[in-house]
């Protein structure tokens, strides 16, 4: 693929903030804009005749999902995001929002930047970092990341190196991005699951330019994942954290009065709302990030099957705590299969439309060796859900 590169550096004024454990000292560091895709220039993976393909319609062969259900893959996005030039070329997590302006912003966890071979293979020696911003404007695609060109780095950063930011679901608070971030160390152990939580921190990014103004820890505990789904409701941002034991997930409740992060929290306890956490779950069985939306007045929490199942699960209440009641199979991943699994799933509101969902998932390997024989094996799938009321 040809892209055009416009280099542009910004500095971001940090603010300084204390943990409970250290004294955080944020020096100013600059974001490389790694430049705008011109998507009617690719000559590779896709070309202007297959952005403006419509939905391709998927067949329930063997019935795993509900048969009411018209699903399909979204052919535009899958184009999107099949990028092979200097910026992102895959990754996961894959939170979105529209910003006030009109922009969509999407945020991914591990990120591989670089290039893609003309097969489709990754290159050995690209970048990898723990998380990065793609901005789409049309049909322009902006990536962000810290450090530089030849020296990328992470979006952002915790002050501790041997720490790293994972990000979690967005909100937009007036004129600002109010972003939830597992602060993750490593446990010594090794391999691919030697990862553990610190913290979940709070940055706060000004409008349009994503300064960073501030970064602090909001919930310095290492038991609940917060910010794993956020939905805004009339009077109050819903916030849910999610707590490990072993293979199964059980799910937390917070609540901000507003949509300002950077209140005081309240907790969910069974009854009624606390100000400190209570270890009280609504849920379990979820994946470690999923989502929670609203529709019509009633609730709605999307979440992928544990664990590593193929099942995108679909439940209904009629409060944002729950319970969690008729259970639905939405979608079942066809990618699944040897090493390769699917995980997190997201339901997208504001890319939903005429009544579907617009559900993302994410695809990895347990070998790490097929993420670099096949791009596609470490990229998001885009996929719209009808008839699913």
């Amino acid at each position: 693929m040809t892209r055009k590169f416009f280099a542009i550096a910004i500095c971001l004024a940090l603010v300084a903030c204390v943990t409970p454990d250290e004294e955080i000292i944020i020096p100013v560091r600059e974001i490389e804009d790694t430049g705008i895709y011109d998507l009617s220039e690719i000559d590779n993976g896709g070309n202007e005749e297959s952005l403006l393909c419509g939905p391709q319609p998927v067949n329930n062969d063997f019935g795993c999902w509900d048969l009411a259900l018209d699903v399909s893959i979204s052919c535009h996005y899958d184009s999107l995001f099949n990028r092979f030039g200097n910026g992102w070329t895959g990754a996961d997590a894959t939170y979105s929002t529209t910003l006030p302006d009109g922009r969509r912003l999407w945020l991914f966890g591990d990120t591989f930047l670089g290039t893609v071979n003309p097969d489709g293979s990754r290159p050995g020696g690209i970048p990898f970092i723990n998380n990065s911003v793609v901005i789409e404007e049309g049909r322009n695609f902006e990536t962000l990341y810290g450090g530089t060109q030849a020296v990328p780095r992470a979006f952002i950063e915790p002050p501790n190196p041997d720490h790293w930011y994972w990000p979690n679901d967005p909100t937009i608070h007036g004129n600002e991005l109010h972003l939830l971030l597992s602060r993750m160390g490593r446990t010594g152990v090794g391999g691919m699951w030697d990862f553990h939580l610190v913290s979940t921190d709070l940055a706060i990014f000004s409008l349009p330019g994503l300064e960073l103004i501030s970064l602090e820890v909001k919930e310095p505990g290492d038991d609940v994942f917060w910010g794993a789904a956020v939905m805004e409701d009339d009077d109050y941002t819903y916030i849910y954290g999610i707590q490990d034991e072993g293979l199964n997930k059980f799910v937390s409740v917070a609540r901000v009065a507003g949509g300002d992060m950077t209140g005081d929290w309240e907790f969910f306890d069974g009854t009624g709302w606390t100000d400190e956490p209570n270890g009280h779950t609504v849920k379990d069985g979820t994946s470690n990030q999923f989502s929670v939306f609203k529709s019509e007045g009633t609730y709605y929490l999307m979440t992928q099957k544990i664990v590593f199942s193929e099942e995108l699960l679909l439940f209904k209440s009629s409060t944002p705590t729950g319970p969690w009641i008729d259970q639905k199979t939405l979608y079942c991943t066809p990618e699944l299969g040897g090493n390769i699994f699917t995980y997190n799933a997201f339901v997208h509101p504001e890319l939903s439309r005429d009544g579907d969902l617009f559900i993302t998932y994410n695809v990895n390997s347990f070998d790490f060796s097929d993420l670099f024989s096949d791009v596609r094996n470490y990229r998001p799938r885009f996929i719209r859900v009808q008839n699913w009321q």
